[in-house]
């Protein structure tokens, strides 16, 4: 069974939304080469009574992977900081990593 997680960032406004959701994108393949396999990303933007804006991401890694090696790995690599070449991490003003569980009935067991 993998090992899954969902990343939730918080951003400083809607440009930075904008911005960390193309960066995103970008992380995918890089991610993959770290066997760190992306399920999905989601935005909520900024509204009222929820004033920040947030990106979520439900990735996986293999069940036999250390996940904080495999990040690491990940966040050292030439992929990450060419995604990350030119934001502001200052933009990122909230980061939770939440392990998930799957269900018996899970699709994604």
């Amino acid at each position: 069974m993998s090992q899954y997680q969902l990343r939730v960032y918080s951003l400083r406004g809607s440009d930075a939304l904008s911005a960390y959701e193309k960066i995103w994108a970008q992380h995918i393949p890089g991610m993959a080469k770290h066997r760190i396999t992306t399920h999905g990303v989601w935005t909520v933007p900024a509204a009222p009574g929820n004033e920040t804006p947030r990106l979520y991401a439900l990735v996986s890694y293999r069940d036999a992977d250390d996940v904080r090696e495999r990040l690491e790995a990940f966040l050292a690599s030439p992929e990450f900081r060419a995604d990350m070449e030119g934001f502001d991490i200052g933009q990122i003003i909230g980061l939770d990593e939440i392990p998930l569980t799957p269900t018996v009935d899970s699709p994604l067991r």
